[in-house]
């Protein structure tokens, strides 16, 4: 029912009902496009996301938060840990640690010649290696050479040559490679502060890039005061040790710690580059060095580097 107001005229009543309607139509508006209005997106999105790459872990307790936890997805498939990329380790899943390890180790020129190699690496457990174990493909040009292979003319009965064919192979005629290229048949003693790289070659186990490893390191260090010093100079099977020996006589070249700049000291294969610029800071603070107490409470002097280089020091 319309109540008329006495001070109004019909025109005034009429549009003051007019503006009502448009003010009740704005508020009517509002309400409908608030309630209709889109969801903002982007935490949907990132819901989804999370969902699809994270598990969620939640605590047993009431009102306790929900975490995010990343999956990570491992692969298993075959490989040569000498020639497989990172990409392909991570995929194994290795940690980024042990990969960083392994390419050093490669660096280094280490070399995985078995499966049983790469067990040695750094953080390996039981449940990983269960399961890359016998994923390990070594190339042939990585695998040691077994004795069948070693000696042609007695192949052994699991050897490839015997399965082959079961004829008699003829011995190869070895008089046309001279003897000092031949490997020893017998196990000889070689001096190896004196031998060359010919003589060294004729150990098994030992090629033309270990003899040159072995003479180089020889010249850096100064001469060799035990045979177990030759493994230092690269990767070796331990067999080696068995052929090589140091005669009593040797005298090493000596490092004169009060005479040499900083790179020639760390050219040495003992001292590292904060040894050598302790001993230099040490001559410039102090003067010459006296004797190995002074080397003591220098940094990187521990009594067991002290003991292994002071054969190789004079003052």
């Amino acid at each position: 029912m319309n109540r008329r107001l006495p001070f109004l005229s019909n025109s005034a009543r009429r549009g003051l009902l007019f503006l009502e309607w448009i003010v009740i139509i704005v508020v009517l508006a509002v309400f409908i496009y608030s309630w209709h209005k889109p969801k903002e997106t982007v935490p949907q999105t990132k819901e989804i996301s999370l969902k699809s790459s994270c598990t969620v872990r939640k605590k047993a307790s009431p009102g306790s938060t929900n975490f995010a936890v990343p999956v990570e997805k491992v692969e298993t498939f075959p490989f040569d840990p000498n020639t497989a990329d990172s990409t392909t380790l991570l995929r194994l899943g290795l940690a980024p640690w042990q990969v960083r390890a392994m390419y050093k180790y490669r660096a280094k020129h280490g070399r995985y010649h078995t499966p049983e190699d790469f067990k040695r690496l750094p953080g390996m457990t039981y449940e990983l290696w269960e399961r890359l174990g016998p994923q390990v493909r070594i190339a042939r040009q990585f695998q040691y050479i077994d004795e069948s292979e070693k000696h042609p003319s007695f192949p052994s009965k699991n050897s490839s040559m015997a399965r082959i064919s079961e004829k008699p192979v003829v011995p190869q005629e070895t008089d046309s490679v001279p003897v000092r290229f031949r490997k020893f048949a017998t196990v000889t003693l070689v001096d190896v502060n004196k031998a060359d790289t010919a003589e060294l070659m004729r150990i098994p186990g030992i090629g033309a890039y270990r003899s040159n490893k072995i003479v180089e390191y020889r010249q850096k260090l100064g001469g060799f005061l035990h045979a177990e010093q030759v493994m230092e100079a690269c990767e070796m099977p331990d067999e080696v040790l068995q052929w090589v020996t140091v005669s009593a006589d040797i005298s090493v070249r000596k490092v004169n710690v009060n005479k040499l700049s900083l790179q020639r000291l760390m050219s040495h294969p003992y001292i590292s580059f904060y040894q050598a610029r302790a001993i230099v800071e040490y001559r410039k603070a102090y003067g010459e060095i006296k004797g190995v107490e002074d080397l003591k409470g220098l940094e990187g002097f521990s009594p067991q580097k002290i003991e292994k280089l002071q054969p190789y020091l004079e003052f």
